[in-house]
């Protein structure tokens, strides 16, 4: 999967990416699961999209954002037309 990170084209987010590679152990994933359960022990930040994370840290009180969001976008949803 490619990750915006690594194709954008903004200077931080470049820099970003290339300290996520060179990071060690990884600093890849495979879920947001482990990504949260990596958090809670410490010493590593888990990116992750704004309404799941709203939805986690709401839930856990060991949890919170830092900072702004990185980016905004917004939501759509596609129905069929008809009953």
């Amino acid at each position: 999967m490619m990750c915006a990170l690594q194709t954008s084209k903004i200077e931080s987010y470049a820099r970003m990416w290339k300290a996520m590679q060179e990071f060690s152990p990884n600093a890849f994933v495979d879920s947001t699961a482990d990504g949260i359960l990596r958090v809670e022990e410490g010493d590593y930040a888990y990116l992750l999209e704004s309404r799941m994370l709203e939805y986690i840290i709401q839930r856990s009180c060991d949890l919170t954002q830092v900072g702004g969001l990185l980016d905004s976008k917004g939501y759509g949803i596609g129905t069929p037309r008809g009953p």
